[in-house]
């Protein structure tokens, strides 16, 4: 049986590593943190031009999607899915054609995959929206949102502020806070009444992504059945509650299917000698009781870009990948890594590890640097996944074929 390590717990490694030991391995996850998935809208981007697929037949040879493959996205989609939907945390949308959802500052966000509930707010809808604002919820602003959405020719019935009972806090009110809160019945009833009102004659409201954390759907189907309105869900500011669902949702994958879960470690890898310098024989994680070793048939590295670690940025210039020090190919000249405008496309964003077709990381000649060392996700050069609105479905479909490549 397969030992795999996997390295990183945000979107990439949570799927890698419940792929793999639902594929019969025995897997270790070992995370230093928490990935970011409390900082995302827990939608899947895919790229943000339509068609997704098509657009991908044009993309340059050097891209995750196109060392990845469309098989593994499509597989990677599917089972994606299909575990939603039995972790009670079900997704809308499909690879033909992407979704366009409202954002929290009034403009729209092309995606492929969406929570239901973010889902039934899809601006090509012809029936108008009616934006709700929570009272003593700073994190949201009805007006801010109303006016950007008109501006995009989104029609805005009205735009109303709702209150919520039991208010009173010594601190600002977060989102977390309020998913809470609806998922206590009692409260949840009060909410509804005093808002059913308030919103006399609304058939689509938008409100912020606050409808319960751990029974979501359960929370969401209640408030429409008692206001007898279809209410969509509008992302705000982290901690993510749409994100931390599908963290949550992801990790008890995870532990169902067998993964080993290590938090709080470092991991730094290490060489098998016996193999010549040609194989890894495992990491080294730093722990509150010393170096440990953890030895493993593969290693998957699944530990993002500079945002999070996977990538260093050295004073010399140099840029550093932080388990196995892997080869990143960057210009000695750090004044070519950033654009003259903030807006603009980043070239440093492109940075990263290149990868064969089964994404093993490559050296200068195009040959593995390891035969057992995989990447996925951020980690990969290529692509500048913000612009192109593809960080989710790169994340899916790398790590769907580093895992089968790691099998094999």
């Amino acid at each position: 049986m397969t030992h795999l390590i996997v390295i990183g717990a945000g979107l990439t490694g949570l799927f890698a590593a419940a792929h793999a030991a639902e594929r019969g391995a025995t897997v270790t996850l070992v995370a230093l943190g928490r990935g970011g998935l409390a900082l995302s809208h827990g939608c899947i981007d895919v790229l943000a031009v339509e068609p997704p697929l098509e657009a991908m037949s044009r993309l340059d040879k050097s891209h995750p999607y196109v060392k990845a493959g469309q098989k593994a996205l499509r597989s990677a989609v599917e089972q994606f899915l299909g575990w939603m939907e039995q972790e009670g945390l079900p997704y809308q949308g499909h690879l033909e054609q992407n979704l366009r959802l409202p954002t929290a500052l009034g403009a729209s966000h092309s995606t492929c995959l969406a929570p239901a509930a973010q889902a039934q707010g899809d601006l090509e809808g012809k029936e108008p929206v009616t934006l709700a604002g929570l009272a003593g919820f700073r994190d949201f602003s009805t007006s801010l949102a109303a006016s950007g959405l008109e501006r995009i020719g989104v029609r805005v019935a009205n735009s109303v502020e709702l209150p919520l009972p039991h208010q009173a806090s010594v601190r600002d009110r977060y989102s977390i806070d309020l998913a809470r809160r609806f998922e206590d019945k009692a409260w949840r009833e009060e909410v509804a009444r005093s808002w059913k009102t308030r919103l006399t004659g609304a058939r689509r409201i938008g409100i912020p992504a606050c409808l319960g954390l751990t029974s979501h759907p359960e929370v969401w189907r209640d408030m429409h059945e008692r206001l007898g309105a279809l209410i969509f869900e509008i992302p705000t500011l982290p901690p993510s509650v749409p994100g931390l669902r599908l963290e949550n949702a992801l990790r008890n994958r995870a532990l169902k299917a067998g993964v080993r879960l290590i938090e709080g470690s470092r991991a730094l890898g290490q060489v098998d000698g016996r193999s010549g310098g040609r194989r890894a024989g495992g990491v080294v994680i730093h722990a509150a009781g010393g170096p440990r070793a953890l030895q493993a048939d593969a290693v998957l590295l699944a530990t993002g870009g500079f945002l999070h670690g996977g990538l260093v940025a050295r004073q010399d210039g140099r840029a550093q990948e932080s388990v196995f020090d892997l080869p990143v190919r960057v210009s000695g000249d750090r004044t070519a890594l950033t654009a003259g405008s903030p807006i603009e496309a980043q070239p440093y964003a492109t940075l990263g590890l290149l990868v064969d077709s089964r994404m093993r990381p490559v050296g200068a000649r195009g040959k593995a640097v390891f035969e057992n060392v995989f990447a996925a996700g951020g980690l990969l050069a290529g692509s500048d996944r913000s612009s192109e609105g593809s960080r989710q479905g790169i994340d899916l479909a790398s790590a769907w074929r580093a895992v089968e490549s790691s099998l094999t």
